[in-house]
C-alpha cells in the first residue's frame, strides 16, 4: 500500500420530527442553493463554479491587508481543517445574525457569531474510529421549503441539521453506519464538501486507500436524506433505487445484510448489480464542481494500487475506468465523460482538489473550461463538455507542470481562480525534509504561463481563496499568508495557531480561518495522530480601526482560563484566572488549573478498545493495553495486537 498524506487536509435517520410537516412528502419540490454574494459565502470554494475567488470583497485589497489584526479566536477540542460558511441566521430574540459555521476533529459541529465568535449552538457528530480524516467536509448552506439548512460530512455520515437551531434534519450514511468500526473494519469516510442543488446533495466517499472496501459518488435527497442514486468508479455504472425505497445507507461493497437492504436489492433494482469487490479503489476526496447550465456534476478521482509495481498489491493495470481521473456526471448520476493523466500510475499522483470552472479565450474564440490540479504538480484545463475544440480528443487545452510532485506534494488542495489568473500553492512533495519550491505559484488562465512564483512561500495543503489584488495561502508553518496576486509579493502574514489546511474566506472586510492538521485512523500512538488531538482555533481578523475592529486589534488568546486586556504600554495581557474557575474548550466543560482548561470529559477517546485513553493539561496520551487482552470486532470476538483489535 504506498502512502496517502497524512496532512490532507474529513443510517438509522429517518425524517425527523423536526422537519417541516411537508419535508416528508412524497413529491419532493426542489431544494434552491444560490452561489455566495456579497456578504455571505455559503459553500465551499464560494459557489458551484468552486472558484474560491469573491469578487465582492473590496474592503480588504492590497492597501487594508497588511492592517488585518486578531478580532476574536475560539479554541476548539481538536484541530481545524474544514473551510468556513458564512451565512444570516434568524435567532429568537435576536433577529437577523450573521453566523459561522464549522466542524472541528473534536467531533462537533460549531455555528459561532462572527461578531465575536460567541457559540449559538453546537452538534455532536456520532463517532467513527475508522476515518482518517473525520471532519474534514466543509458545509454547504441551502434554503429547503422556507428553511435555512447546513449539509456537512463526518466520519461515513452526511448531515442535515437545521441552520438556526442546530437541530438533527436527517442523516445518510456512505457505509454500514458503524459507530465502533475501527482503521482496519470500516474506514469508508466523507471528505468531500457537498453540493446542494436542485433537490440534490452531490458528495463523494473515501478509504485512505487502505485494505478492503471502495470509494463512489453519491447523489442524495435534500429534504428527506435518502438515496437517488450511487455511481460506482469501478465498473461505471450508477445504482438507482426503486420508487418508495427508503435508502439510508449504502456503498459499493457491503452486503444487502450490513446495509439494511432488502436480500434481493441489488439484482432488482437498475444498475445495482454491479460488481462488489472491495477494491480500495474508486476514492473520492475532492468535491462536487456544479456547471448550472450544462447541469453537469465534475469531480475527481484517487487511485489505489493499480500499478506495475510487484511490491505493491493486486490489481494490475489497467485502472478501472473511473480511478484517478477527471470526471463529469449528469444530476441523474450517469457518467458524461473521463479523462486521466495516465494509465498506470506508481506514485501516488491522485486528484484531491475539487475542480474549477472558468472561461478563456483559446484558438481564436472563449471557450467554459474546467481545471484541476494534480499531485503530479501539474494543472490542467480541459473543456467541459470533454472535448477539445480545436483538437477534437478529449485532452487538455494546456497544462503547466510547476514542481515534481510526489506522494505528498504537488497539488493536493484547490486552486483559487479570478481576474485572468489561476493561484495555487504546492505541498511537500516526496521528503518533509526537503519540500519543492517555489510553493506559491500564479498562472495566466488563458494558456497556462507561469506568471510568477514565490521562492519563500512555505508548502501547503490547504486551499487557496483569492479576492480582487490578493491572494490567501496556507501554510504548514502556522501562518496563513497574503500574497498580490500579480507579482506573487508577500503582503502580510496572519499567525493562526496551528499549520493551516483549513481555506480562509473573506466576507465583509473580515477573514476566517482554521488551524491544524494530522490523521486519525491509524495507531494512536502515530505522531499525526497526536497532532490531530491538539485544541486549535478558529480565528476572525478584521481591518483594525474599521467599523467594529480595535486599532490594535483584539488580545483574545481563545482560552477561557485567562483575562485578556491591553496594558498601558499597548501589549497583550493574558492573566490567568483563579483555580476552579469553570471554563470550556469548544464544546466541553472544565475548570481551570494554572491558566488551563482541565476538562470534565475526556475528549483524548479514540475509540480503540486496545489503548487505556488519558487527558491532561499535557495533552492526549494513549497506552497500548497487553497483547491477548479480549475484544470485539463488530460482533466477532478479538484480541488486542499491538494496540489493535484482530479477529480471533
Amino acid at each position: 500500500m504506498r502512502a496517502r498524506s497524512a496532512l490532507r487536509a474529513p443510517l438509522r435517520a429517518v425524517c425527523a420530527l423536526l422537519v417541516l410537516a411537508a419535508a416528508c412528502s412524497d413529491a419532493p419540490p426542489p431544494a434552491s442553493s444560490s452561489p455566495s454574494s456579497a456578504g455571505a459565502w455559503t459553500m465551499y470554494g464560494g459557489g458551484f463554479d468552486r472558484t474560491f475567488f469573491n469578487p465582492h470583497e473590496t474592503l480588504i485589497d492590497k492597501e487594508t491587508v497588511a492592517k488585518l489584526v486578531p478580532l476574536w479566536r475560539f479554541t476548539t477540542g481538536a484541530v481545524v481543517t474544514a473551510s468556513p460558511v458564512v451565512s444570516d441566521v434568524e435567532l429568537p430574540g435576536e433577529g437577523t445574525v450573521e453566523a459561522l459555521f464549522i466542524p472541528s476533529w473534536d467531533g462537533n459541529l460549531y455555528a459561532l457569531r462572527t461578531r465575536d465568535g460567541t457559540p449559538i449552538w453546537t452538534f455532536r457528530f456520532k463517532p467513527h474510529p475508522g476515518a482518517s480524516y473525520p471532519q474534514a467536509s466543509s458545509g454547504a448552506i441551502a434554503d429547503v421549503d422556507g428553511r435555512r439548512l447546513l449539509y456537512v460530512g463526518s466520519g461515513m455520515t452526511m448531515y442535515c441539521v437545521d441552520a438556526s437551531t442546530g437541530a438533527l434534519v436527517w442523516e445518510f450514511d456512505a457505509g454500514t453506519g458503524c459507530e465502533i468500526c475501527d482503521f482496519l473494519t470500516e474506514r469508508n469516510e466523507i471528505l468531500s464538501s457537498p453540493a446542494v442543488f436542485e433537490g440534490a446533495v452531490y458528495f463523494g466517499m473515501d478509504l485512505n486507500d487502505f485494505g478492503d472496501g471502495k470509494g463512489g459518488f453519491y447523489g442524495v435527497d435534500a429534504r428527506l436524506g435518502t438515496l437517488l442514486w450511487y455511481f460506482d468508479l469501478e465498473t461505471g455504472a450508477t445504482c438507482r433505487p426503486n420508487e418508495g425505497d427508503d435508502v439510508r445507507r449504502y456503498d459499493g461493497y457491503h452486503s444487502a445484510e450490513e446495509l439494511g437492504l432488502p436480500e434481493d436489492f441489488f439484482a432488482t433494482r437498475p444498475g445495482c448489480d454491479h460488481d462488489r469487490a472491495g477494491t480500495a479503489c474508486g476514492n473520492v476526496w475532492s468535491s462536487a464542481t456544479i456547471d448550472v447550465e450544462r447541469r453537469l456534476i465534475y469531480s475527481a478521482s484517487s487511485n489505489c494500487d493499480t500499478d506495475d509495481d510487484p511490491a505493491t498489491p493486486d490489481p494490475p493495470p489497467p485502472m478501472p475506468p473511473y480511478d484517478e481521473a477527471l470526471f463529469a456526471l449528469r444530476l441523474d448520476g450517469t457518467p458524461a465523460w473521463v479523462w486521466r493523466p495516465r494509465e498506470v500510475d506508481n506514485d501516488d499522483l491522485a486528484i484531491g482538489g475539487v475542480p474549477n470552472l472558468f472561461e478563456i479565450e483559446i484558438g481564436g474564440r472563449v471557450r467554459e473550461v474546467v481545471g484541476v490540479g494534480v499531485k503530479d504538480g501539474t494543472y490542467y484545463v480541459l473543456d467541459r463538455d470533454g472535448v477539445n475544440g480545436i483538437t477534437g480528443r478529449i485532452e487538455p487545452y494546456w497544462q503547466t507542470n510547476v514542481v515534481p510532485g510526489g506522494d505528498i506534494g504537488g497539488i493536493i488542495a484547490s486552486a483559487a481562480v479570478g481576474e485572468g489568473k489561476v493561484l495555487f500553492s504546492t505541498a511537500v512533495g516526496t521528503d518533509i525534509a526537503n519540500p519543492q519550491k517555489p510553493a506559491a505559484w500564479g498562472l495566466r488562465a488563458g494558456d497556462g504561463a507561469v506568471l510568477w512564483s514565490n521562492p519563500d512561500a512555505l508548502p501547503s495543503f490547504g486551499p487557496t481563496t483569492a479576492i480582487p489584488g490578493v491572494v490567501f495561502m496556507g501554510s504548514i508553518g502556522g501562518s496563513v499568508f497574503a500574497y498580490d496576486s500579480d507579482t506573487g509579493a508577500e503582503l502580510a502574514r496572519l499567525g493562526v495557531g496551528g499549520p493551516a489546511s483549513s481555506a480562509p474566506v473573506m466576507v465583509g472586510g473580515r477573514l476566517y480561518v482554521g488551524a491544524g492538521t494530522g490523521a486519525r485512523g491509524g495507531s494512536p500512538a502515530e505522531i499525526a495522530f497526536q497532532t490531530s488531538l491538539i485544541p486549535s482555533p478558529v480565528s476572525a481578523f478584521c481591518i483594525a480601526g474599521s467599523d467594529g475592529c480595535p486599532e490594535s486589534g483584539s488580545c483574545d488568546d481563545g482560552n477561557t482560563c485567562t483575562v485578556d486586556q491591553t496594558a498601558a504600554s499597548g501589549t497583550c495581557e493574558n492573566l490567568a484566572r483563579p483555580d476552579g474557575t469553570e471554563c470550556t474548550v469548544g464544546a466541553f466543560d472544565g475548570r481551570c488549573t494554572e491558566g488551563v482548561c482541565i476538562l470534565d470529559e475526556a475528549i483524548c477517546d479514540d475509540q480503540n478498545q486496545c489503548t487505556e485513553d488519558v487527558s491532561g493539561p499535557g495533552g492526549c496520551r494513549f497506552t497500548e493495553v497487553p497483547d491477548g487482552t479480549p475484544c470485539v470486532v463488530r460482533d466477532d470476538a478479538g484480541t488486542c495486537q499491538e494496540g489493535r483489535c484482530v479477529k480471533s
